[in-house]
């Protein structure tokens, strides 16, 4: 048994020494969750907007194009469990946050919305080891990038090549969805747009979960005298026209109660007739001159809004 547990040693030992100052130089790649952490760090005293959420507005909203100082703490998969997390992170550093932007899309309401038990669920170290994350266990895989060899992999080719290309700006927006790279064959022959929706459709309709969990983010900016504004972004019409009509009425069903009940704004950006093909990156998120295009109509609806409230209108 001795001889056996030494031939064991004997073999791994060299596998971690190789892969110690491989971890390593894998956390030195940048990435847009430790951006953002450090990002947070040093500025959310003076943020006066943040923007929350998934891929629909990591890509979609670019804050530079906001009045006030903005930042995009969205990313891909980001589920409101994290959201709350990451917005709750900060909350003694806040002293300028006045809006806060939430999305509300077609599979929002629904399910739980576990990471961890998604096929993306190896995105769940990055918020364990770049952004302070305490959702998951302290002894886990998720405290290691190599546990995902098949994400390390392009990390270490980043490493090798040398990319200059960091997938985000400096106010956290989602840079890669450029209009240049659209896959035209895919978007003219609709079948993105089907995939998309099927990934999107979900098998049953209980919201009373994520309900809660909107419920805490509502809560949480009236403590602290924040303007919650819910959105939804636009799609392209082979996207909305394929959506499940039972589940599409159901999401606005609640978003239009949750909004009654905490007396909020809502934008409906959906079937938004301004927004043409060049501003689409796929069926259902906005290119990089979409993205522009967007944020400056939010901006200035957002502004609008708070103008007639101002006046008791």
């Amino acid at each position: 048994m001795k001889k056996y547990l030494k031939y064991c040693l004997l073999f791994i030992l060299p596998l971690i020494i190789v892969a110690i100052p491989l971890e390593y130089m894998i956390r030195l790649v940048p990435n847009p969750y430790k951006y953002k952490y450090d990002w947070m760090q040093k500025n959310a005293e003076n943020v006066e907007i943040i923007i929350l959420g998934s891929s629909y507005t990591f890509y979609g909203i670019r804050p530079e194009f906001f009045e006030g100082n903005a930042f995009n703490l969205a990313n891909v998969s980001q589920g409101l469990r994290h959201d709350l997390y990451l917005l709750n992170y900060w909350s003694d550093k806040y002293k300028n946050l006045k809006t806060v932007i939430f999305p509300i899309s077609y599979l929002s309401w629904f399910g739980q919305g576990r990471l961890e038990d998604s096929s993306e669920s190896y995105r769940c170290r990055y918020y364990k080891i770049y952004m302070d994350c305490n959702l998951y266990p302290d002894i886990s895989l998720y405290n290691l990038e190599l546990s995902d060899f098949r994400t390390a992999r392009g990390k270490i080719a980043k490493l090798l090549f040398s990319s200059n290309d960091l997938g985000y700006d400096k106010f956290g927006w989602g840079s890669t969805f450029k209009l240049s790279d659209k896959k035209m064959t895919k978007w003219i022959d609709g079948t993105e747009a089907e995939a998309a929706v099927k990934r999107h459709t979900v098998k049953s309709l209980d919201y009373d979960f994520k309900y809660s969990q909107m419920k805490e983010l509502a809560e949480f900016c009236n403590r602290h005298n924040i303007q919650l504004v819910l959105i939804t972004t636009p799609c392209w019409h082979s996207y909305y026209d394929a959506l499940d009509r039972n589940q599409l009425n159901k999401m606005y069903e609640l978003t239009y109660k949750f909004q009654k009940e905490y007396h909020l704004p809502y934008f409906d950006y959906l079937k938004d007739n301004r927004f043409k093909a060049d501003d689409f990156y796929d069926s259902n998120h906005l290119s990089d001159s979409g993205a522009i295009k967007f944020t400056k109509i939010l901006d200035q609806d957002i502004k609008t809004y708070r103008q007639y409230k101002e006046a008791g209108k």
